[in-house]
């Protein structure tokens, strides 16, 4: 998928042509002009073509501007795609902004400022975080894989060669240290794309699955819900994951974790040795990391797959005195 500049702006739906035409007087530099779509249904054949800047959908009455771009970013489309209406309403702002458009507008703007902010979109690093995220995904994911295949054949080598303790576990620990980097890598583009496909959950059934597909000797599960919430399956489990991954790394002995819901959401707990209070604003960062072979990205991931929800989370003390994680769900 390759992001286009192109040459025209499209506008589709309610009055596209007069839009149209009123863009195009203010779109005078390289020849970019705009180009009006009376039935929405065909910007996507139109798209194909490669020539076009940016998308202007219009949102309300016959023209659901929301699902046509929903339709268009789960077909590869990566252009800017802005919504425009009548007297928008702040709550279906908020709903598409969070669902990553990449502008919405009153049908009231002037042509002249729509038209700059085309241009602006058209032109730059992009500013809606569904399609950084795509293009993060293809970035990233190429990355991981031309390094894995060189580390393969260090891998390969160092089975040949009789290098002997201590240097043989050192180089091979700094090697799967590295691929484990990589595929942490190959995978924030796809956890942090906004989640469309949700469905209601049972927060006892994921955890109970993820539990059983992990390695926790020395760790007890206790599911304290029976609450579900809207999630998409794959990065709730993520989430799982990587909770109970890292009440388990961070725990000398034996652990207790606990999964329960809250008003809000939901929290996963332990009964381990905690997060000090000055460092729980920041395990959520990227490259935060407390043990020596950990490479602090499990909480980071965390809070992406919540992000990509338009979830919350925080860290604090459970009551034994150990780590809690609150996701805020509302």
């Amino acid at each position: 998928m390759t992001r286009t500049r192109g040459t025209v702006h499209l506008v589709a739906g309610t009055e596209a042509t007069d839009l149209a035409a009123a863009l195009a007087e203010e779109l005078t530099a390289g020849g970019v002009t705009a180009e009006a779509l009376q039935d929405p249904s065909t910007v996507q054949d139109r798209l194909a073509e490669g020539d076009i800047r940016s998308v202007v959908l219009s949102d309300g009455g016959d023209h659901d501007g929301l699902a046509m771009f929903e339709q268009l970013r789960a077909a590869g489309a990566m252009v800017p795609i802005v919504l425009v209406a009548a007297d928008p309403d702040p709550a279906r702002v908020t709903e598409a902004l969070r669902a990553g458009v990449t502008d919405y507008v009153d049908s009231e703007t002037s042509p002249a400022l729509l038209a700059a902010k085309l241009e602006a979109y058209a032109t730059r690093w992009p500013t809606d975080w569904r399609v950084g995220a795509m293009q993060w995904d293809e970035v990233s994911s190429g990355v991981s894989h031309d390094a894995k295949n060189p580390l393969n054949v260090v891998m390969g080598r160092l089975e040949l060669l009789d290098i002997g303790e201590p240097h043989e576990a050192v180089l091979l620990r700094s090697v799967n240290r590295v691929e484990s980097l990589l595929t942490d890598l190959s995978r924030i583009g796809s956890i942090a794309r906004p989640a469309s496909e949700t469905e209601p959950l049972s927060l006892s059934d994921i955890a109970t699955e993820v539990w059983a597909t992990g390695s926790y000797e020395d760790a007890t599960l206790e599911v304290a819900t029976d609450a579900s919430i809207d999630a998409e399956r794959d990065r709730l489990q993520l989430l799982f994951r990587e909770l109970f991954d890292n009440a388990v790394t961070h725990s000398d002995g034996p652990v207790t974790v606990t999964v329960g819901d809250t008003d809000s959401g939901f929290y996963v707990a332990d009964d381990g040795p905690g997060i000090p209070e000055a460092d729980r604003e920041g395990v959520f960062d990227q490259g935060f990391g407390t043990t020596q072979d950990g490479e602090g990205y499990g909480l980071f991931l965390v809070d992406t797959a919540a992000r990509a929800h338009g979830w919350t989370v925080t860290a604090g003390e459970s009551e034994s005195g150990g780590t809690r994680i609150d996701v805020a769900v509302s």
